[in-house]
């Protein structure tokens, strides 16, 4: 079970950077209906010329899509499979965790149908990249208590961070869905200002029709504040990093791992924006965040360091 819940873990990681692959391609209208793409199960030109006259077909975005769709069902029908296997098996959290699974992966499907069906509208865009993490976090818990044996401390101050790392996740997915992320070629100001006011056109996702959303439709001061929020989330990670790190009771080696991917995270952010968003470093960018979630997650079921408390010595008198 160990090693089938760390595959699980692989197979989400896959799925989740071949999602980001195909956004960044472009191609999450690559298939403007679901869950077929053009009416067929394996996309044809003839029959997309024939039925969608305003759609123009683009063979490597038609497949990007749909082989994203093909991995992500393998996955859920793996999901399930593990779930049936766990629960005569265990009790606690991964009994809990594995049928949150599978009820979850169900979610995860309707915000891929929503994500096409509503023309990459934000909200949705920005859930299902946020429901990718949510997915991964849970099968790496999974994993993390069958592998440790012991049940993750929920309210801990490792959890605290995981939030705020969740919540900066958010906010990158909230960027990439408004196509906010080329708007500051600068670091770290912001097209030469040290600062951008943010206002609640951060919020602005009006409903469009056809592919309007692809390349944004707000405004270059709004997107600025999009971009300048997401920095601002970045700044607050690393000063909750800071506060895990001065607590001492918690162990060095997850504090490490998180150090490492923190560290790497924000050279990855500061590159892309001076290097104007290059495919290989955004998509790095993606996966590094999620692994930097899963070692936030790892400190809820590491162990504490015990102090032994030194017995007053009694002063001899003579």
């Amino acid at each position: 079970m160990r090693k089938f819940a760390l595959f699980n873990i692989f197979l989400t990681l896959f799925v989740i950077t071949l999602g980001a692959l195909t956004r960044l391609l472009d191609a999450g209208l690559g298939c403007p209906d679901w869950p077929v793409c053009y009416g067929q199960f394996i996309p044809q030109e003839n029959q997309a010329a024939s039925e969608f006259i305003h759609w123009q077909f683009d063979s490597v975005k038609a497949w990007m899509e749909m082989t994203h769709r093909y991995i992500a069902s393998l996955l859920g029908l793996s999901i399930v499979i593990q779930a049936v296997l766990l629960w005569p098996r265990y009790l606690g959290a991964v009994r809990y965790l594995s049928i949150f699974l599978c009820l979850w992966v169900v979610m995860q499907g309707l915000f891929g149908m929503w994500t096409v069906t509503l023309r990459l509208w934000p909200p949705v865009v920005s859930a299902h990249l946020l429901g990718g993490a949510i997915t991964l976090g849970a099968q790496f818990m999974i994993w993390r208590v069958l592998t440790s044996n012991r049940e993750p401390k929920v309210f801990s101050v490792w959890s605290a961070f995981a939030l705020v790392v969740f919540l900066q996740m958010g906010l990158g997915a909230w960027t990439s869905s408004q196509y906010a992320g080329l708007v500051c070629p600068d670091f770290p100001t912001c097209q030469g200002n040290w600062w951008v006011t943010i206002d609640a056109g951060v919020l602005q996702a009006p409903m469009v029709e056809g592919d309007e959303y692809l390349g944004g439709v707000l405004g270059m001061a709004d997107k600025m504040a999009v971009q300048w929020l997401h920095r601002l989330g970045a700044i607050a990670v690393l000063f909750m990093f800071f506060y895990l790190a001065i607590q001492k009771n918690l162990q060095r080696r997850s504090l490490y791992f998180c150090l490492g991917f923190l560290s790497l995270q924000i050279t990855l952010g500061i590159l892309n924006a001076i290097w104007m968003l290059p495919l290989s470093l955004a998509l790095l960018h993606n996966t590094v965040a999620m692994l930097l979630w899963l070692s936030a997650l790892n400190g809820m079921t590491a162990k504490e360091i015990e102090f032994e408390r030194e017995e007053p010595v009694e002063e001899l008198l003579a």
